[in-house]
């Protein structure tokens, strides 16, 4: 007989900053319940990985569970698919890929899964998923309420989905009331339990409930189906979890690296050993950073003491790829503007290794720091001596840059997209700098094998006013004299005056005023913005070492500044990420994102490369070039994966239409549709709205070498 007066010591609230709510709560309590009832806004079956213990004792007494959940394991995949709840398909292919997702792991997952199943076939647990009636609001209760076996109650009432992130990182809490004690927490108990029987009952007015199976693909359900019985599952279980838990924790101990390589960048970092030299493109997020972490790693092992100079775009990478070479312990020389002293420090440094008093050591540098002659001068006491590495290198290709490039034996480019956009000369010149690509990893591998989300593409379509139709063609018209009707000249073949009115007409699709008007419409549908990324145009161009004229940085300025108007007049918690911010400032930022605390970061360019939010999970882009790179850099952006995070949603704003004046801005922004639909979650849909569009444009598959 279980006793929650006598059996447990609780506290009032717990916080998952301060107890550990696994082991403090829900472990004891389960232990002495004999039933359970949940109301989650969010659920991940892997949460029972986390309380399986729990739910052992829970299941010996014949425990019964009760769950209301949304078919949703995080809020921002909801809102992203919030128009579509009405269809029970979207609800079923949620959950079915909740589900999926949970298998990918294998192991003690698996068969966490396989309990879960035998949990619903033995009537032990019940599962309904909760949806709106209409095309507003998602489900957001989250309470609990367990019962003894003398019907006493403990109900809770917090913050905390039940999903693995709320229980065991976010900053989450709940209060805990006692149906035994006097004073207010008896009528709270009997008012959460009134609220569960309407929400099982399906009593609600403007929600409905729907059981498990009846949304769930059988397939996948049954995928889990096993004869086992409950109890030999947990022991197969606690076998596979501590299995796992020493394998990892040895080959980590034994490696040195901190973390443990995936096949194919094992595979990429001895292509590159054997061969001294090679591009490793793999697709934003699936480890490049680590992978030359490994190259590193494996080199030392061969050569034993050595320098390397890695050249990174900017200063926020320094900084972070200083925080991820922390793993292999060797001293690291930041130069850059916000290291005033780096002159100093890397002269010291190179007169200790020089004198055998240091086996090795890392220079990290940037492009504008690397073209300074006197960190130049710095290098040329290391005689050539050392490993060249370049983190996305397709920012060294200009006739400056690689004039400048090392005569090094070890040569080492990273980067998702290493050709050069509009210029097959720079091109060819970066690879054979590199001796071409070593290896590759592609965005649909990366999806298909589980290391980033899949995502849906919305394209949002908005046409310019007529003074911006009538600036368009005025450029237009100078261009055409200038250069003719050729669409794929190559770019560093022309000239700087050129080039500027190329970038004056692309100004004016990236700052169409319409896109403003349709960004208040999409918040007003989306609702509540939490780990949202809204990008406005850039102010400055970078890849001809060209600068945009002062109207120009206004203009680009004044789409940021609108928008940040619009957020802030919508009451959404938003901060601004540019190139303004220092780089502590920045950092900042980010941590606050990341904790939740700011729903929304407004960038312009410096996030498209290298910067890791894996939080990220919707993307709305006001302002694209066409260059391949940065869209290409942008999606894998938002496709890292995160704790929680089963899906990402990208809205665009694309300037197209059939009027009179659009032939080359429908190409340019038709090619970005492609690229962004060919890999979507919901392609078929993209197909069958530009399919004709992409008929008549002549748009197929793109090379675009992610």
């Amino acid at each position: 007989m279980t006793n929650f007066a006598t059996g447990l010591n609780l506290k009032v609230s717990y916080n998952t900053d301060e107890d550990d709510v696994i082991s403090d709560f829900y472990v004891p309590v389960l232990s002495n319940s004999v039933k359970y009832d949940r109301a989650a806004g969010y659920f991940s079956s892997s949460i029972l990985v986390d309380y399986i213990a729990g739910l052992e004792e829970f299941v010996k007494r014949n425990g019964k569970m009760r769950l209301v959940i949304s078919p949703f394991i995080s809020e921002s995949d909801g809102m992203a698919m919030l128009g579509a709840l009405n269809n029970e398909n979207v609800v079923g292919r949620s959950i079915d890929q909740m589900f999926i997702d949970y298998r990918a792991d294998g192991g003690a997952t698996i068969t966490s899964g396989e309990i879960l199943y035998r949990l619903i076939v033995e009537k032990l647990l019940e599962v309904r998923v909760i949806v709106p009636k209409n095309e507003r609001g998602l489900f957001h209760e989250k309470f609990s309420i367990f019962y003894d076996t003398y019907d006493r109650k403990i109900v809770t009432n917090g913050s905390n989905n039940e999903t693995h992130a709320a229980i065991k990182y976010n900053l989450e809490s709940f209060m805990v009331m006692s149906s035994w004690k006097t004073g207010i927490e008896p009528l709270f108990c009997d008012e959460k339990i009134r609220s569960f029987d309407k929400l099982w009952n399906n009593s609600l007015n403007n929600y409905r409930t729907i059981d498990l199976q009846e949304c769930v693909n059988e397939d996948v359900f049954k995928s889990y189906k096993t004869d086992q019985s409950i109890f030999s599952l947990y022991k197969k279980f606690h076998s596979q979890h501590d299995s796992k838990k020493n394998s990892q924790q040895n080959c980590l101990e034994q490696n040195g690296l901190g973390f443990v390589p995936r096949d194919y960048q094992e595979s990429a970092a001895n292509k590159w050993l054997a061969k001294q030299k090679g591009i490793i493109s793999f697709a934003t997020g699936t480890g490049k950073t680590k992978t030359a972490i490994l190259c590193i790693h494996k080199y030392l092992a061969r050569q034993k003491r050595s320098v390397f100079v890695l050249v990174v775009p900017d200063r926020t990478l320094v900084n972070q790829w200083a925080e991820e070479l922390k793993t292999l312990k060797y001293s690291t020389i930041m130069c850059f503007s916000e290291n005033p002293r780096w002159q100093i420090e890397l002269k010291d440094e190179i007169q200790q290794w020089q004198a055998k008093f240091e086996d090795s050591f890392i220079v990290i540098t940037t492009v504008v720091t690397f073209q300074k002659q006197r960190f130049r001068d710095q290098l040329k006491k290391l005689k050539d001596q050392y490993v060249f590495i370049a983190d996305e290198c397709h920012h060294l290709a200009t006739n400056k840059n690689l004039e400048l490039l090392p005569k090094v034996n070890w040569r080492l480019g990273l980067s998702a997209t290493p050709e050069v956009y509009m210029s097959e000369d720079l091109t060819n010149r970066l690879q054979a700098y590199f001796h071409g690509i070593v290896a590759t990893y592609s965005l649909e591998q990366a999806i298909n094998n589980k290391l980033l989300v899949p995502y849906n593409y919305y394209p949002i379509e908005v046409q310019l006013n007529t003074k911006e139709m009538v600036a368009y063609k005025e450029i237009s018209h100078k261009l055409v004299k200038m250069i003719g009707n050729s669409d794929d000249q190559d770019r560093s073949e022309l000239s700087p005056a050129t080039q500027l009115l190329l970038f004056k007409r692309s100004r004016i699709i990236y700052g169409a005023t319409e896109k403003i008007e349709k960004l208040d419409e999409l918040i007003d549908k989306l609702g509540t913005l939490k780990h949202t990324l809204i990008y406005c145009g850039a102010t400055s161009i970078d890849s001809n070492n060209l600068t945009t004229d002062k109207q120009n940085n206004d203009q680009g300025i004044a789409q940021l500044q609108i928008v940040n108007k619009l957020l802030h007049d919508k009451n959404i918690n938003a901060a601004q990420y540019t190139e303004s911010e220092s780089g502590e400032g920045r950092k900042q930022r980010i941590d606050q994102f990341r904790r939740g605390n700011i729903g929304t970061l407004v960038a312009i360019k410096c996030l498209d490369e290298g910067v890791d939010i894996p939080e990220i999970t919707v993307g709305i882009i006001l302002a694209s070039s066409n260059n391949p790179r940065e869209f290409i850099q942008r999606r894998g952006r938002l496709l890292r994966r995160s704790t929680g995070k089963n899906m990402a949603a990208i809205y665009d704003m694309v300037v197209l239409s059939n009027d009179t004046g659009y032939s080359s801005i429908n190409r340019n922004e038709l090619k970005r549709i492609f690229e962004y639909g060919r890999a979507a979650n919901n392609k078929a849909e993209i197909d069958q709205n530009y399919g004709e569009w992409f008929s008549r444009y002549d748009i197929g598959e793109v090379n675009f070498n992610e």
